[in-house]
C-alpha cells in the first residue's frame, strides 16, 4: 500500500503528471480520510483534492465508489494478523480468527460497517478462510458444517464489534452508563426489580469479557454439535475424511439434525 509520501503531488503543488496516480494509492487515500474524517467524507472530489489530481483520474483506477468501498473493505482484511499453524486444533483456531478479525475491525472502526454491507472478501482472507476449513476437515468437521461454524463465528464477532465500536471509547462509555441510569430512573423498582439488580452489569455488554465469554459459549455449541454428529449431507472433496470420522461418532443424532436443518445450501462466502 502507497506511503502518505506516495501520495504527495511532486513539488508540492498543482496537479500531479500524467501516469503517477494507481489504484493502491488512490486506497490508500481513501483509507486515511476515513481514518481521519469518518466514512462519510470518502468522494471522488475528496480524494482528487487528496491525490492532487481531477475527480475524473480517478475512474481510470476505480470504477465507482461502490467499487472504491469495496475496494477499502478488501484493504482492512488484507495482512490478516493471525498465526496459522498446521497442527492447531479447530476450536482455538476459530477463537482466534474472531480475536483476530475483531482487533482488526477495531482499528479500522470507520470502516468496520463495510465489512457488514460490502463483500468481506482479500487475498489474505482467502488464505485464512482455506487453513480454517483445513482446520476443521481433520478435526473431524464435514466440509459443509465447517462452513456453518465459520460463518457463525464471523457473524458474531461482527455483530458484536458493531455494537461496541460506539460505546467502548472514554466518552462512549459514559454516555452508555448515564442513558442506562436515567432509563432506569423512570421504571418504578416494585415493577423492574431484576432490572434494577442488574443496574451495575448492564451497561457492561461491550467489553473484552463478554466477547469472549459470548465466544466461548458459542464454540460449546459447536463442539457439542459435532460431538452429535451435525448435517453430513453436502460434502465435496476436501471434507470427506473429517465426514467419515464425525460419521462414526455421530449414530441417531446425526439423523435427528439432519431431519432439522434439511437441505441448506452454505453459498458463496461473504
Amino acid at each position: 500500500m502507497a506511503k502518505p509520501s506516495e501520495r504527495a503531488v511532486p513539488g508540492g503543488a498543482g496537479r500531479r503528471p500524467r501516469g503517477s496516480l494507481s489504484r493502491p494509492q488512490i486506497v490508500a487515500a481513501a483509507l486515511d480520510v476515513a481514518r481521519t474524517e469518518g466514512l462519510a467524507a470518502v468522494s471522488m472530489p475528496r480524494l482528487a483534492q487528496e491525490l492532487g489530481c481531477g475527480a475524473m483520474s480517478l475512474y481510470g483506477h476505480v470504477d465507482s465508489k461502490e467499487h472504491l468501498l469495496e475496494l477499502l473493505a478488501g484493504a482492512v482484511l488484507e495482512d490478516f494478523p493471525l498465526e496459522r499453524g498446521d497442527d492447531a486444533p479447530w476450536r482455538p483456531a476459530l477463537a482466534d480468527f474472531a480475536a483476530s478479525l475483531r482487533r482488526r475491525m477495531l482499528e479500522h472502526r470507520a470502516l468496520a460497517e463495510l465489512l457488514i454491507t460490502r463483500r468481506m472478501w482479500s487475498a489474505g482472507l482467502a488464505e485464512v478462510f482455506e487453513w480454517l476449513l483445513g482446520r476443521m476437515t481433520e478435526g473431524g468437521w464435514p466440509l459443509r458444517d465447517g462452513v456453518r461454524a465459520y460463518h457463525s463465528v464471523q457473524t458474531y464477532t461482527l455483530g458484536f464489534v458493531l455494537y461496541e465500536i460506539g460505546r467502548t471509547t472514554p466518552e462512549g462509555q459514559e454516555d452508555h452508563r448515564a442513558w442506562w441510569r436515567h432509563t432506569l430512573a423512570d421504571l418504578p423498582p416494585a415493577s423492574f426489580p431484576r432490572l434494577h439488580a442488574a443496574a451495575g452489569y448492564a451497561p457492561e455488554g461491550a467489553q473484552d469479557e463478554q466477547f469472549t465469554w459470548g465466544l466461548e459459549r458459542l464454540l460449546d455449541g459447536l463442539a457439542a454439535e459435532l460431538a452429535h454428529g451435525g448435517d453430513r449431507t453436502g460434502d465435496v472433496a476436501g471434507g470427506t475424511a473429517g465426514a467419515g470420522r464425525a460419521g462414526r461418532a455421530g449414530g441417531a443424532g446425526g439423523d435427528a439434525q439432519r431431519r432439522r436443518t434439511g437441505a441448506i445450501s452454505p453459498g458463496p462466502p461473504p
